[in-house]
């Protein structure tokens, strides 16, 4: 689902919303979410969901990486870079429905 069919659907099942309310209310949503996950420690809760979250890990500058990062910063290239993986971790609500969709396809 993205993000013009979540809009579609919410301005489907509550009529009184026009659909550029909603699409604001969804930007809104969005931009206070991505502020939240671009702190190190930040965590957004969705309930009857999970919690979406980034984890920071520090890397090790080795073969290419490392040769590209020399030709870009010389004699000051980082020795170490940090990935961020995004992360979600399903609340039991959610791992109930799976549990329950997938045995259903069987």
């Amino acid at each position: 689902m993205n993000t013009r069919q979540t809009v579609a659907e919410i301005t489907r099942r509550l009529p009184d919303l026009r659909k550029r309310d909603v699409q604001e209310v969804f930007d809104v949503l969005v931009e206070l979410w991505r502020a939240e996950l671009a702190r190190s420690d930040g965590a957004v809760h969705i309930t009857g969901l999970g919690t979406l979250y980034v984890e920071v890990h520090p890397v090790r500058a080795n073969g290419v990486v490392r040769q590209v990062l020399f030709r870009k910063y010389g004699l000051k290239a980082p020795v170490t870079l940090q990935r961020r993986s995004i992360r979600f971790r399903p609340y039991e609500a959610l791992r109930r429905v799976m549990k329950e969709e997938k045995s259903n396809d069987e």
